[in-house]
């Protein structure tokens, strides 16, 4: 080992007693530690999620039709490396031919070609070998055999055909959309589809193409369709449609990144705050070197060795430390993917490390560079040097450098920026705002107390520190505040789009006739619901004219021209939904009147007193809107795009829908429904709001982890800034004591000056996190923003706890012998 790196390790050893090394060694730690572990959470969900999507769609693209798929159009994707297969899937009434006792029920057939599916696994009981059903063999679900009253090996009757029953469906992949896929399944192949007659031109039936193959190969074949989709088509990929996310998983991954963002500033300020700390106190040291021969550059290297030294021993503690609580992780996460979760990519172990030695560096090098530039004339003068515009503008250019680090380890640059731009302007603001309310507070102090005058003569005195300290103890609650109170409402956001009462069963395709007699079951069960009848229709008209070639390119691309839409009718306005606009009809109108969603008003560019017409059936229905509502699609209650006033569709042909909750003993009830209307549909979807609380669940245990990390970075930073207030004021409790106050009093009057501090600080960060929370929830987290009183309460009281007694604890009283040693040392 050369001279300078010995030099270097040596001064190391001494530099680990110091208070501002400590802290800076636990801050770069928390950083690495944090980052390895953000990333490869991150990159673990993001593969979980990919596969499991791939799973439930069945392949990594599925190009799905209302009309049979063209053949012409089928040859031309049919890409070299691309896996393809067919998907007919269609409601359907089955029965047992040996069985007459029981009525037909109502299923969702699927007929499928070899390979299927082209992602995912079909379980069935007993175990196949083969993907499909053999000929002449059918595997339905366990809801068909309870039913229908069969068993495996019994015959099952599908239009013209007669199948066996060769197994029972336990799970699979590619269920479809919407309702049918809640239905009870029964799956052929599509080979016996023709012979069962079932189908008919104009049959309702979707028709689905699924494609799989490399990650490069989708995207370029989705490119290639998703131009050029016909209004009956549309394409599903899993970067775009994935059915496990949603709101909450979007805002919970939100969440993360907030909270890693603001322990990664956290961290970034102690070490910034630390290394300014350290620079000071290296002065002497510097001079003596350069005094004894060494050269600026030298000094320079030296420097830059004991922060690379320290960077390689933390890369390998905080990677150590990432990979237990990366463990920790999966056991918490165990039970949120059916599978378990993939292994990241390599290159995400090393993602910590570099951030680390980016922000020591960056934040390293313009105080080290001032300590190469030390006069050796300090050694007889004492003075600090005065910092000149190349060393400030070296150290703006590595904050600008930090920061477009954090935005590309993160990809969250909105939050970054927000919290960014509270670091510099909330920093200078809050600093001068908190430096003049420390000098009124100080006022009616000073007439009443003698320690109040010693108090406003020291404020005066330490202006400059106290809008620094102020600057950073604000701003370090507000990001501490913002991470603890989003979490919160984040929960609590997610609580309340599924509250208690939230429905779990669905009922659809109640015919007309059953309506009264279904009406009464549920009211003779005192089972809470509504019957709301439903009619299918496509958008057509806007004015009189045909829509689409009045609407923009975006405008067509919007989902609802896309498809057909569910109708409804009624006299008064749902429960469940909110009248953002216009007025509801009191009676019925005598022309047809309309109630638009509010999401479909502003995609398409519509506005109140526009008249809309609809296809329902090949016959033209128009109607004027004359209302807006706010829809909550998330609340498992029956929700109409469009619903007209009464007496506008009752002569078409229509079903009824309703929806209800049934908990404990009573889901029995579900069984004695289905027994006397045998012919409806019933949705049991207790399993995916499990799903969704599981999903809640175990997210909420993640950001717990992160939040724990960033307080602990966060007290760190407050005990940082406590010390080295503390260090400053120890020269004036000598000078204090040596003119005839005690000990006692010189503690009293630091304490009672901290107590000041910490009450200006915790207001000024409540007022802080409540504008920053109203940004963060509006951008970022999509939920409405609201005001917090407890924070107003709880920030200042625990601001100033924290600042009395940990002064309380760490500020030692000076003897007088200590005074005047301290003092001739300064002198």
């Amino acid at each position: 080992m050369t001279l300078l790196p010995r030099l270097a390790l040596r001064q190391l050893r001494s530099q680990l007693r110091t208070t501002e090394w400590r802290a800076l060694l636990l801050a770069t730690w928390i950083a690495i530690t944090l980052t390895t572990l953000l990333t490869l959470l991150g990159d673990r969900l993001e593969r979980g999620l990919m596969r499991e999507s791939a799973n439930l769609l069945g392949a990594d693209l599925v190009l799905s039709s209302s009309r049979p798929l063209d053949p012409a159009r089928l040859e031309q994707l049919n890409v070299s490396g691309i896996e393809q297969t067919q998907v007919v899937q269609f409601p359907s009434m089955i029965s047992s031919p040996d069985n007459a006792e029981h009525p037909p029920m109502l299923v969702s057939v699927r007929a499928a070609d070899a390979p299927y599916p082209l992602r995912g696994e079909i379980e069935t009981l007993p175990a196949h070998d083969s993907p499909l059903p053999a000929s002449g063999e059918a595997w339905v679900e366990a809801r068909v055999l309870q039913q229908l009253g069969l068993k495996i090996g019994d015959a099952l009757q599908l239009g013209y055909s007669t199948f066996r029953i060769s197994a029972e469906l336990i799970s699979s992949p590619d269920r479809g959309s919407g309702f049918r896929s809640f239905s009870p399944h029964v799956l052929i192949n599509r080979a016996e589809l023709k012979a069962t007659g079932v189908l008919a031109p104009g049959s309702r039936a979707n028709f689905r193409l699924l494609m799989a193959g490399s990650p490069e190969q989708i995207s370029a074949l989705e490119a290639q369709l998703r131009p050029n989709l016909a209004d009956h088509e549309r394409l599903l990929a899993l970067r775009t449609d994935q059915p496990l996310t949603g709101d909450a998983l979007g805002n919970a991954l939100a969440y993360l990144k907030l909270a890693a963002l603001t322990a990664l500033l956290l961290s970034a300020l102690t070490i910034l705050l630390s290394l300014r700390r350290f620079g000071q106190k290296q002065y002497t040291r510097s001079a003596l070197l350069l005094n004894l021969g060494l050269s600026p550059a030298q000094l320079l290297r030296i420097y830059l060795y004991q922060l690379l030294i320290a960077w390689a021993v933390l890369a390998l503690l905080g990677l150590a430390t990432a990979a237990v609580l990366d463990t920790l992780l999966q056991g918490w996460l165990s039970n949120l993917l059916p599978q378990r979760l993939p292994d990241p990519a390599a290159l995400s172990w090393l993602s910590g490390a570099a951030l680390g030695l980016v922000m020591l560096i960056m934040l390293g090098l313009p105080p080290i560079l001032s300590l190469a530039r030390v006069p050796v004339a300090h050694l007889l003068r004492g003075d600090t040097p005065p910092q000149d515009l190349r060393a400030r503008a070296l150290l703006v250019a590595c904050l600008a450098l930090l920061a477009l680090t954090l935005f590309m380890v993160l990809k969250a640059p909105l939050a970054a920026l927000i919290l960014l731009v509270l670091l510099v302007i909330g920093g200078l603001a809050f600093g001068f705002i908190a430096q003049a309310l420390l000098q009124k507070a100080a006022e009616p102090l000073a007439r009443k107390l003698m320690l109040g005058r010693l108090l406003r003569l020291r404020l005066r005195q330490q202006r400059k520190w106290h809008r620094l300290q102020s600057a950073v103890i604000v701003l370090l609650l507000t990001l501490l505040a913002v991470v603890w109170v989003s979490r919160a409402d984040l929960l609590t956001e997610w609580r309340a789009k599924f509250p208690t009462d939230t429905p779990n069963y669905f009922v659809i395709n109640i015919q007309p006739w059953q309506r009264s007699d279904l009406d009464t079951f549920l009211h003779d069960n005192s089972i809470d619901s509504t019957l709301y009848p439903m009619i299918r229709g496509r958008l057509t008209l806007l004015n009189g004219k045909p829509i689409r070639p009045q609407l923009t390119p975006d405008q067509l691309g919007d989902n609802t021209l896309r498809r057909e839409l569910n109708l409804s009718w009624m006299a008064t306005k749902p429960e469940h939904n909110e009248l953002l606009a216009g007025q509801w009809w009191s009676s019925t109108p005598e022309q047809p009147q309309i109630s638009v969603e509010q999401d479909m008003m502003e995609d398409l560019g519509l506005k109140l007193g526009d008249q809309l017409g609809f296809d329902i059936g090949g016959q033209s229905v128009e109607a004027r809107i004359t209302s807006i509502r706010g829809v909550q699609w998330t609340s498992f209650r029956p929700n109409f795009y469009v619903i007209f006033s009464p007496g506008a569709l009752e002569n078409y042909p229509s079903t009824w829908i309703t929806s209800f909750r049934l908990d404990g003993p009573r889901k029995s009830l579900a069984t004695e429904m289905l027994q006397e209307f045998p012919s409806l549909t019933l949705v049991d979807i207790d399993q995916l709001l499990g799903q969704l609380a599981t999903w809640l669940k175990r997210l909420g245990d993640s950001s717990a982890m992160i939040l724990g990390l960033t307080l602990v970075c966060g007290l760190i930073l407050m005990a940082v800034t406590l010390l080295q207030a503390l260090e400053q004021r120890r020269f004036e409790a000598a000078l204090i004591q040596t003119l005839g106050a005690s000990a006692e009093q010189t503690r009293r009057l630091d304490l009672l000056e901290f107590l000041l501090l910490g009450l200006v600080c915790g207001v000024l960060a409540s007022l802080s996190a409540e504008l920053t929370l109203a940004g963060l929830h509006l951008e970022l987290l999509h939920v409405d923003p609201k005001l917090h009183p407890g924070l107003w309460l709880i920030l200042p009281m625990l601001s100033s706890l924290f600042f009395v007694v940990t002064g309380f604890l760490i500020r030692r009283p000076l003897q007088l012998d200590q005074c005047y040693r301290l003092l001739k040392a300064q002198s």
